[in-house]
């Protein structure tokens, strides 16, 4: 924290909000953040290889900070005969094996620099969603980094993150019941709103309290945001009047970005990242491609569309190839200026692909096709449970045997003998530790 938010903090309720909206964001969250957000915004204007040099540079410093200062890396440097001192192309590290989950749980302090065992450091931490739980140190620059790509991200496509006020539907939950279903923060001069309680029953009281102030973007996850959508193309109500849309942390399905951009006249942009912060990718202003942050690591797609990423923003614990739980399409645009197109699709999570009744996987990309094209079906999950069988939520506004059969019928076509349950639902229930949607969910990990 810095020594102008700590000051700030202290005064009264009034002075301190009154601070918040008089002080941009970039004075407050210190000299970490500043100078990183300058970097990146004059890094926009190099030329495609300048940044892959400067990527190349990155890399080489944090090989040989791993080398010299942590247990792990110099031993497996050595077992695979990397030379960190000489490394002339990020490709390569290809000689490494991947870094997963497992490995750093079993190699904890192993893997924390030499450097870092005297300074105070943060643990983070991933959710667990696919059983596996992670956590990992860092120190306060990981944080202030972090902020200062993302806000890039923003800018990229004319959003806001701190500056101007925005309306989050994500990170906000009521405790119990009877409490409110928003809270403003005015360090962030965000209105942080429940993605739980978006139905037609409070949907008034939303726009109600949208209204109170002129919002600048809207951010939340792609499911929140298609869910408000609809409830407002169904009740035929205007949305909030923003300029930008931003969503982040779950697949963004086209159908759901066609209605959201539909309903709002505005085109809905993403990110991708991790909690692991290995790998940043966002869309522009211009098209729906994923474009590859080079200042913030190196990240690889592999053939089968596995992401691999080797971060550079985290000295403490640094994570070299570590294989993510997620999967892309590859783009091959060809880049002279700025950040390259690198994926035309994050397509999901590995462990979402569903199993035919002879185990053949299939992508998850099949089912939210075949989904969307059933009349009436507005959201949906699927669930292979662990003995093959699958279960199907699907939220529709034709509830009768006609969709169930019709549902029925496709997934057989796709996953051949499986028992097959199907269940028309008022809603989808979020993860309670992620408070995100998984739409496709295979429990055979």
């Amino acid at each position: 924290m810095s020594k102008l938010l700590k000051l700030i903090k202290k005064q009264n309720k009034t002075i301190s909000n009154t601070l918040y909206d008089i002080i941009p964001f970039r004075y407050r969250y210190g000299s970490e953040f500043k100078k990183t957000i300058d970097f990146l915004l004059s890094s926009e204007e190099w030329s495609y290889d300048k940044l892959k040099e400067y990527q190349l540079l990155q890399l080489q410093d944090l090989l040989i900070h791993s080398y010299e200062t942590v247990e792990y890396y110099n031993k497996l440097f050595k077992k695979y005969d990397l030379n960190p001192y000489s490394i002339k192309d990020p490709s390569e590290i290809k000689v490494l094996p991947f870094l997963t989950k497992d490995i750093i749980n079993n190699n904890f302090s192993s893997l924390l620099s030499s450097k870092f065992h005297d300074k105070k450091l943060y643990t983070f931490k991933t959710s667990g969603s696919t059983g596996k739980k992670l956590k990992f140190l860092g120190d306060d620059n990981v944080f202030k980094r972090e902020a200062a790509f993302i806000l890039r991200a923003y800018y990229n496509h004319g959003a806001t993150l701190y500056d101007k006020p925005s309306i989050w539907l994500r990170r906000y939950v009521p405790e119990k019941a009877g409490d409110p279903l928003w809270t403003y923060n005015h360090e962030l001069r965000r209105l942080y709103m429940s993605p739980y309680h978006l139905e037609s029953s409070n949907l008034e009281k939303y726009l109600s309290e949208m209204s109170k102030r002129k919002y600048h973007t809207m951010v939340g996850y792609p499911s929140s945001l298609y869910i408000f959508a609809l409830l407002l193309e169904e009740h035929g109500l205007q949305p909030p009047k923003i300029k930008a849309l931003h969503a982040a942390s779950e697949k963004m399905l086209p159908e759901w970005s066609i209605k959201i951009s539909k309903v709002f006249g505005i085109q809905v942009k993403c990110h991708y990242g991790l909690m692991e912060k290995v790998s940043l990718m966002h869309q522009k202003h211009h098209g729906d491609q994923y474009y590859d942050n080079l200042e913030y690591g190196y990240t690889e797609i592999l053939d089968d569309g596995s992401i691999v990423g080797t971060g550079f923003i985290n000295y403490a614990m640094p994570f070299i190839r570590y294989k993510t739980n997620d999967m892309a399409i590859k783009s091959n645009v060809e880049t002279k200026i700025g950040l390259p197109a690198v994926a035309n699709e994050i397509i999901g999570r590995s462990d979402d692909f569903l199993r035919t009744s002879t185990g053949a996987r299939v992508p998850p990309v099949n089912f939210y096709t075949m989904m969307y094209k059933i009349d009436g079906v507005k959201m949906f999950q699927i669930i292979q449970r662990k003995d093959n069988s699958i279960d199907v939520s699907v939220v529709t506004d034709k509830k009768n045997k006609k969709i169930v059969k019709n549902i029925k019928n496709n997934l057989t076509k796709r996953l051949k003998d499986v028992i097959i349950r199907v269940e028309l639902v008022d809603n989808i229930n979020r993860n309670k530790n992620t408070n995100k949607i998984r739409c496709i969910i295979n429990e055979n990990k």
